[in-house]
């Protein structure tokens, strides 16, 4: 059990290690200051810091939240991204290397694959980048392209390389396969680029509507490469994984993640938006709106029980989901610009989207 123990501590202080980095590259992408240069100082008096100031979470403790030399508070939010992603560091440990028997518990490791090593740190990065996005995103209310290109880039690569090695290890078994259109149509790589397009799509899709109907987008640029992201990170792990042979359930992935982080920004909002839709008795985006929210939530449980396997069912529900969702945001977009229904409401969808890509991350089998 200690040795358990010790390897779930080390994995935790390497990520509150990570997370105090991710502060620096967060802020760093806000303020346009280079993530190596100069040494880590005090946003407020520019003082630089000692390496026991650098100590993650505990500095923080030690100095009651506040500067060392100007004595200004610091951010709760160099404690909350260390823990953050100390946490989903240990997690995702858990969740792909699983070390631990049920039957046994900390008191009996289990062997870690080489597989599992490699999709744990491809995990690993992803998470870095996820946080770094949804934490500019909500200082800034922007996205960096610094995270959301090499986003993209990693899934593909990720692809590209796991392909190499199956293509490798099959010759070698095997000899050299039959090449034909089905060798392409099951490449890993083929999926991870298709949902990474489709996903950009679906989002700039949604976001032109606002352009079509109000003169204004939905949703920033940002996001649509931030959907593009989503895609290639699950194309490849689900395209690498045997239990996904065709494309259509990597598309529906995809579509969940972009519907519950619809979900899950609606959530964030949705109390105070309510209120002022009754007080301004806009009774028709009320309907809308909860016509949405409730057919969504039962889109998603149908997906997990299992009642649209059919194709006729998937497509059908799909396609009303989606009207349902363009309705709803045309209503919600002519809310923003007349001021009248979401004055002061604003939330970056950034942060729901990686939300949404976190929940995946943990519950879907790769």
């Amino acid at each position: 059990m200690l040795f358990s123990i010790t390897v779930l501590a080390f994995i935790f202080i390497v990520g509150l290690v990570f997370g105090s980095f991710l502060n620096v590259v967060i802020l760093r992408t806000v303020s346009g200051e280079s993530i190596v240069f100069p040494a880590s100082k005090c946003p407020k008096c520019q003082t630089p810091l000692k390496w026991y100031h650098n100590i993650p979470v505990l500095s923080y403790l030690f100095l009651r939240g506040k500067c060392a030399f100007c004595k200004e508070h610091i951010s709760l939010q160099y404690p909350i991204v260390e823990l953050l992603t100390a946490l989903i560091f240990t997690g995702l440990f858990l969740r792909f290397c699983t070390p631990f028997d049920p039957l046994f518990g900390l008191s009996q490791m289990n062997p870690i694959s080489w597989h599992q090593v490699i999709v744990y740190l491809f995990s690993l990065i992803v998470a870095f980048f996820f946080i770094a996005i949804a934490g500019t995103d909500i200082i800034e209310k922007k996205v960096s392209d610094a995270h959301t290109f090499p986003l993209i880039g990693l899934g593909i690569l990720y692809s590209i390389i796991y392909s190499i090695i199956t293509f490798l290890a099959y010759t070698k078994a095997n000899g050299f396969p039959k090449i034909n259109l089905d060798f392409f149509l099951t490449c890993p790589v083929l999926y991870s680029l298709a949902a990474a397009i489709l996903g950009f799509l679906i989002m700039e899709a949604i976001s032109r509507l606002g352009l079509i109907t109000v003169g204004a987008r939905a949703f920033g640029e940002g996001d649509s490469y931030i959907a593009a992201g989503l895609g290639a990170v699950f194309g490849a792990l689900l395209g690498c994984s045997a239990a996904y042979t065709n494309f259509l359930p990597i598309f529906k992935v995809l579509v969940a993640i972009l519907v519950l982080s619809g979900v899950i920004q609606i959530l964030f909002t949705l109390p105070l938006f309510i209120k002022k839709l009754i007080s301004n008795k806009n009774w028709i985006t009320l309907g809308i709106l909860s016509t949405f929210i409730i057919y969504t939530i039962a889109y998603l449980y149908a997906q997990s029980a299992q009642w649209l396997v059919h194709k006729a069912a998937y497509w059908s529900s799909t396609v009303v989901l989606i009207i349902l969702g363009l309705l709803t945001c045309k209503e919600l977009i002519c809310g923003l610009k007349s001021n009248k229904a979401a004055d002061g409401l604003y939330l970056p969808f950034g942060p729901a989207m990686i939300i949404a890509g976190f929940i995946a991350l943990f519950t879907i089998g790769f």
